[in-house]
């Protein structure tokens, strides 16, 4: 639950830091659905299944009619049980199932611009960095160990916005991310993976 309470209240300050803003009729928001691919050590060390149980959302305020800055939050949640085999600890040998839960909530200043802002299909890139909140735990048999903190984010992106009528503000959105997450814990060195989400952006007024 704590990811959960981090991610709202991230949003809720956000909000009522940007009032002036809102009023404008500049501020949008976007919410998605997202799923994440583990990759290189992360899928190796950890978790190789992908992540359905995922989700961001961004509030951004535009500049000028390409560019755009704000702040995202998201949430991904990944889980994996190994089958039982034998592991080596300082104590000896074990013979047990492991298993690994790990749930990130990344939180970044962002950026994105619009390569076709008066488009049927408005491509865009952005990118975003922060800190990302970890919460890993690990289970060999009964035995469990954990380990949280913040550590560095940055998540280059690249999407499609597609307005529900035309010069809207309201669009569906579909795109896809890499996010660079260094995380240390023993020969664990990052959580880095490919994200893709589909979502609705909607001005705040």
């Amino acid at each position: 639950m704590k990811p959960f309470k981090i991610f709202f209240f991230t949003l809720l300050c956000a909000g009522f830091g940007l009032p002036a803003l809102a009023q404008q009729q500049k501020l949008t928001m976007n919410i998605n659905y997202a799923v994440h691919m583990p990759t290189g050590n992360f899928k190796s060390n950890l978790v190789s299944k992908t992540s359905f149980r995922g989700w961001n959302a961004n509030l951004l305020y535009g500049i000028t009619d390409q560019l755009s800055l704000g702040l995202e939050a998201g949430f991904s949640d990944y889980y994996q049980k190994y089958p039982r085999q034998v592991y080596t600890t300082k104590g000896g040998a074990v013979s047990a199932v492991l298993s690994n839960s790990i749930q990130t909530v990344p939180v970044m200043i962002k950026g994105r611009f619009n390569l076709a802002p008066s488009g049927i299909v408005q491509p865009y890139v952005g990118a975003g960095v922060g800190g990302n909140f970890v919460s890993y735990t690990r289970y060999l048999g009964e035995f469990g160990s954990s380990k949280s903190g913040v550590y560095f984010v940055a998540s280059p992106e690249a999407g499609i916005a597609i307005p529900f009528r035309e010069h809207g503000a309201s669009a569906f959105t579909l795109g896809g991310r890499y996010n660079f997450m260094p995380f240390s814990y023993g020969d664990n060195k990052n959580l880095n993976n490919w994200g893709l989400y589909a979502g609705i952006r909607f001005p705040l007024k």
